[in-house]
């Protein structure tokens, strides 16, 4: 019966629903009454669950006749309440103790996820609990390095562009979302590089297999930052300030009426000269050649600045909808370029600009029409665009010296302005076939289009037809607990794509020839998850996935802003991926807790997309590489001593091989990807400094990189391939007073200076300093 009403929901929403459903409510407080959100209520042994919102306050739907809750949280001792439901609506109430182990505000890893049916499901993710961040000055990318197996690079400094090794896959093959949507349809006004730290609630990391809801063609794994969503009246505001001129504000506030009425705005501005030391060659105007010793100078044209505001209204916890909100993101950024993809080039005049006009809709229903169907509809459409500006006359050395410069153009003569069309469509259906089993079914359907205009030029005829590549991807899982400790996941995806550009086909022929072409695929995907709990403190993962990714824009097209050209050759990739990972914990009495993580992987991948750069030109074009084998680990270890201390230390090793039949690079190792890599963090806290109430905390940050290649090994005579080992050591105080209202930190990366690098040997900012004031109101 359930069955087929599911399936009658599917075909035309019409299905009449049976079984009487029934709600409780009620409020999560602590043993002071202050109320706790983000606290999971579920009923045991189903996948009913919901989370409190900052009120503490809670709504649930069931269909149990003598439900059991259980309401946990981390730092919080979890506890269970069962009760008779003999009326439509019960109200129960938790107060919960806290854990001697831990410390709420302190815990940074929060788990293999926060989301319970993710945690048994046998993904291999982990939960990054952002709040405890939020009185920093760091950036989201530096917080998304705290997890284990996770690496970024950056080109530079506030703004530059970043890219995210999850278990040695990077770039494209590792996905970005916002609340479960893909950020690929949002410009660059509006990505993780200048996304503020205070905006996201928690950070979501999938290693490898990723979840059908996500709708995802990710070879690597996924990032999905989860933004504020519970309803309440708050303001939390911040600015903060440091070295080379950086200043960033952040303000959000919301509010819910008792009808149900909400609305939220978030604005934030960055800004940044981006002007510190690095150590380049000189060229000499008169010989024309560079110098032979490297010469410690500042960036001189590297100014980045952005400004967004995010609006959201509607109606939430109505009978016709927990969800119904309608937003709209209003973004831009200008960005100066200082060089290309490495450093012996300056530039003095080349900037890019981008803008996002992106309306926004979400409706989320649980258990419309029926019990255990749960329906979520959200879209987007980005009216964007951007400006290329490269109309220098000049040509610049690293101590801003210039003489008059024989073409137009420090990179590539260009005044292009383009404006896009990008649509996301994400509808995603859970329904409960009975209480151990789920059938998910997910649609992600995304257009591009981008019509540009190069300005320079009398005839345009590449931009005189709009660039298309529209994606979509359709995914079903079957979930179910098969048993109490074995849980087990089966998913298929397909993946489609069309794709048109206006080309000249003059290398065919060598006579200047445009004509649209046009390519399409449709490809398949499927996988298996399994956890098994060998005892309650030892947690097993298998995962394996043959997966697809589909090329993306940028990778078709090339990049707006000049340094990665296109290449409409490229072929979808294909991978095989196994993981394989335990979790231990373990207490010393009831004030020493120990978590450790270990994680197995191997990737075969085939087609392999890849960027491939000209170091004579420093440009690049994303290429195929016929076979790229990736085998490595990564591991965590955590502890915890009551509320006052928390350790914790990460390593990973990886080993990303090209196989290539015949190829110079067989067995060569891949360049630009570390392939050793971990960190080291502690905290100490003091409480009731100076008053009630009032907190003090110290954290301290070790990074290490051992060396890398970014050129292939095989050319190690080359002094540009080899970047050396790098260690960097960070130090945090944070002083909280009036339980959280106002917030005071202080903060200093690469406490000595030392040099790093990172994408392609770009040098990184050397030491900083900032400080960082933080209000912070929630009327309970």
């Amino acid at each position: 019966m359930k069955l087929y009403t599911f399936f009658s929901v599917l075909l035309g929403f019409m299905a009449v629903g049976y079984g009487q459903t029934k709600t409780v409510t009620g409020t999560v407080t602590d043993k002071e009454g202050r109320p706790l959100d983000n606290v999971i209520v579920m009923v045991k042994d189903t996948d009913d669950a919901v989370y409190t919102d900052f009120d503490g306050m809670y709504t649930l739907r069931f269909t149990n006749a003598q439900p059991t809750l259980v309401c946990s949280v981390v730092g919080y001792l979890k506890q269970e309440q069962s009760f008779e439901a003999v009326s439509d609506t019960t109200t129960l109430n938790f107060t919960l103790t806290q854990d001697a182990s831990f410390a709420l505000d302190d815990v940074l890893i929060v788990g293999k996820s926060s989301v319970r049916n993710i945690e048994e499901s046998g993904f291999n993710a982990v939960a990054i609990d952002v709040k405890a961040f939020h009185n920093a000055s760091v950036d989201l990318s530096e917080v998304l390095e705290r997890a284990p197996g996770v690496k970024i690079q950056q080109e530079g400094g506030l703004g530059s562009s970043t890219n995210v090794t999850i278990n040695g896959l990077s770039g494209r093959h590792v996905r970005f979302f916002i609340d479960g949507m893909p950020m690929d349809a949002m410009s660059s006004a509006f990505q993780i590089n200048n996304l503020p730290v205070n905006l996201a609630e928690r950070i979501e990391v999938y290693k490898g297999v990723v979840p059908v809801n996500f709708g995802s063609d990710a070879l690597g794994g996924a990032v999905n930052i989860v933004t504020k969503t519970s309803a309440g009246t708050y303001v939390d505001a911040s600015f903060s300030y440091g070295s080379f001129n950086t200043a960033k504000t952040f303000i959000n506030a919301g509010y819910t009426s008792k009808s149900g009425f909400t609305a939220q705005v978030s604005a934030f501005q960055n800004y940044s000269d981006n002007d510190y030391y690095v150590d380049v060659l000189i060229k000499d105007f008169d010989t024309n050649l560079l110098s032979k010793e490297t010469q410690r100078v500042r960036r001189f044209h590297d100014v980045y600045h952005n400004e967004t505001v995010i609006g959201k209204f509607g109606f939430v916890n109505k009978s016709f909808a927990d969800q119904l909100l309608f937003g709209i993101t209003l973004g831009q950024e200008y960005d100066e370029i200082q060089h290309p993809a490495y450093l012996n080039l300056a530039y003095g005049e080349k900037y890019q600009t981008s803008q996002i006009v992106m309306p926004s809709f979400l409706y989320a229903k649980d258990d419309l029409f029926t019990s255990g169907l749960d329906v979520r509809l959200s879209a987007n459409y980005n009216f964007g665009g951007g400006h290329n500006f490269d109309l220098s006359d000049r040509e610049y050395n690293w101590l801003g010296e210039w003489v008059p410069s024989n073409s137009l153009g420090e990179s590539q003569y260009s005044d292009y302005v383009y404006h896009d069309n990008n649509g996301t469509i994400n509808a995603n259906i859970n329904y409960a076939l009975n209480d151990a089993y789920r059938l998910t079914i997910n649609n992600v359907a995304n257009f591009f289009s981008r019509q540009g205009d190069e300005r320079v030029q009398v005839d345009d005829y590449i931009n005189d037809e709009p660039r298309i590549n529209n994606r979509n991807i359709l995914g079903a899982s079957l979930t179910g607990d098969i048993t109490p400790k074995f849980s087990a996941s089966v998913f298929g995806k397909m993946y489609s794509y069309h794709a048109e550009a206006y080309l000249d086909l003059a290398n065919l022929n060598g006579v200047e020839d445009f004509q649209m072409v046009e390519k399409e695929d449709t490809q398949f995907g499927f996988g298996v998850t399994s956890t098994y709990f060998i005892t309650d403190a030892l947690q097993l993962k298998a995962n394996f996935e043959s997966t697809r990714r589909l090329p993306v824009s940028s990778e078709l097209f090339g990049e707006v802003f000049g340094f990665y050209v296109a290449n409409f050759d490229l072929k979808p990739e294909q991978s095989n991926n196994v993981n394989l990972g335990f979790n231990y914990n373990f207490n010393i009495h009831t004030d020493h807790m120990f978590n450790m993580d270990v994680n197995l992987f191997h990737r075969r991948t085939t087609d392999y997309i890849r960027l491939n750069i000209d170091y004579s030109q420093g440009e690049g074009t994303y290429e195929n590489t016929e076979l790229v084998k990736t085998s490595g680990i990564d591991a965590e270890m955590t502890y915890s001593y009551q509320d006052r201390f928390t350790a914790n230390a990460s390593l990973s090793y990886l080993e990303p091989k090209n196989f290539t039949s015949g190829s110079t690079y067989y067995d060569a190792t891949l360049p630009n990807q570390p392939t050793m890599f971990g960190q080291f963090g502690a905290s100490y806290f003091f409480k009731n400094i100076w008053n009630t109430d009032n907190r003090l905390g110290i954290s301290y940050n070790l990074s290490y990189t051992d060396e890398f290649l970014y050129d292939y090994d095989t050319y190690q005579a080359s002094n540009r391939a080899l970047v050396p080992s790098q260690v960097a050591h960070d130090f945090f105080v944070n002083y909280s007073w009036k339980n959280g209202k106002y917030n005071v930190s202080f903060d200093c990366t690469n406490i000595f200076d030392a040099k790093l690098y990172d994408n392609y040997s770009l040098q990184k900012p050397g030491r900083s300093f900032s400080v960082k004031f933080r209000y912070f109101f929630n009327r309970m």
